[in-house]
């Protein structure tokens, strides 16, 4: 084994630039096949949660896009009676009794210098390694959502309202390991919290206004609206992450209209549908682009690899044919092809993993999609190699008969 590792060493440095070439091809076909599953299942994946998610509501859900120009956005901020007037267009939307909706406000962060959580749990490198995530939810979003705990309860009517210092707190699945029911924990800014359940594994939301990426909730801390407590900025946080429930667009309007007559923010309105055909249509189209891309470059690499190994096969012919009439087995000569195809495959999937990995960390480290994007990948490099191996295995079964033949005169 070592003597054939040996010849494979000297035949990928002897043809060193060559496999070099091929080598960047096979890379960056197999880059582009991982970002086409990548899409695909996340899209996949996304479109389930939002199916689960509308089943049971009486509606569409629609959420609604802020489109008021900036200096519309200062004088609302900067007006006497700015959180009054928030506060009626907010308790409109909450309260009309024409239609439902839901609050999931994302916009804040849990920030805790002296946790113990390790750096899993925070935003990522692009973040302060203080910041942790925060979602502000109201009571009916625990039902749209269908959140269950696996330890101790959700939240109760009472705790939308404002009971004092302590604010109640579920905590993602994973947060059990270091913390128990009935913990406090304070933030940076003295507010205590008190640890009330802990989420069911794999809770998620999806907030079409962030992406279509799902967001799970397993390492997400989750905290009552209370609008007791909220000033300006909470108001405009608030009103733009409601979404509503409705079958009749009119009710839209009439949301519209009391902002209007509030002199407050422009909407524009879109359903989850709509927003989710739009982004499939966008999808579709990226991966048809990154698809010929690939089928482009990996037809040059394919083809460019069966060639430099029927010319090594053509160079060794004498060399293959002397081993085989000289009493060899045709494994070794077998083996010495795989051998040099697969490193190069194998390789290209090593880097194409990390690449996957770290820009998985850097770009949202709440949402999983590794572990099943790298095995298709890998099936995928090794269905390449099959198919590049083809007919150089063809061509060493032609020798060995030919040695065959010659032993036998």
């Amino acid at each position: 084994m070592k003597q054939l590792l040996r010849y494979v060493l000297k035949d990928i440095w002897r043809y060193k630039l060559r496999n070099f070439i091929l080598f960047i091809q096979i890379l960056a076909a197999i880059l582009l096949i991982s970002f086409i599953f990548s899409i695909s299942l996340n899209l996949n994946s996304y479109q389930n949660k939002l199916n689960e998610i509308m089943q049971g509501q009486d509606g569409e859900i629609y959420l609604s896009i802020d489109i008021s120009s900036s200096e519309k956005f200062d004088e609302i901020t900067n007006a006497r009676d700015s959180i009054e007037r928030q506060s009626e267009l907010y308790k409109f939307m909450k309260e009309n009794p024409s239609f439902k909706t839901y609050t999931a406000d994302d916009c804040f962060s849990m920030w805790l210098s002296d946790s113990n959580l390790d750096s899993s749990f925070t935003r990522g490198p692009l973040y302060d390694p203080n910041d942790y995530s925060l979602l502000k939810i109201d009571e009916e979003f625990q039902s749209v959502y269908k959140l269950k705990c696996a330890k101790g309860r959700l939240f109760y009517t009472d705790d939308f309202k404002d009971k004092g210092s302590e604010i109640p707190l579920l905590l993602g699945y994973d947060f059990q390991k270091y913390y128990n029911l009935d913990d406090k924990i304070y933030d940076d800014g003295g507010q205590c919290y008190r640890v009330v359940g802990f989420l069911e594994k794999s809770s998620f939301y999806i907030n079409p206004l962030r992406g279509e990426e799902i967001y799970w909730l397993d390492k997400a801390f989750v905290i009552p609206l209370q609008p007791d407590k909220f000033e300006e900025w909470d108001y405009h946080s608030a009103i733009t992450n409601t979404f509503i429930i409705t079958d009749d667009t009119g009710n839209l309007q009439a949301i519209q209209e009391k902002s209007n007559e509030l002199n407050l923010y422009t909407f524009e309105f879109r359903s989850f549908t709509e927003d989710l055909q739009m982004r499939l249509e966008g999808y579709h189209y990226s991966i048809l682009i990154i698809g010929f891309i690939m089928a482009v470059i990996l037809f040059f690499a394919v083809t460019g690899f069966i060639l430099n190994l029927v010319q090594f096969i053509k160079t060794h012919t004498q060399e293959f044919e002397n081993h085989l009439l000289s009493g060899g087995r045709i494994t070794p000569i077998i083996l010495r092809i795989l051998i040099q195809v697969f490193i190069i495959i194998f390789l290209s999937d090593i880097i194409v993993a990390v690449i996957h990995k770290l820009l998985e960390i850097i770009a949202a480290p709440i949402f999983y999609r590794l572990i099943p994007v790298t095995l298709l990948t890998i099936l995928s490099s090794l269905l390449i190699g099959l198919v590049i191996i083809i007919y150089p295995m063809v061509m060493l079964s032609r020798i060995q008969k030919n040695s065959i033949l010659k032993r036998t005169r």
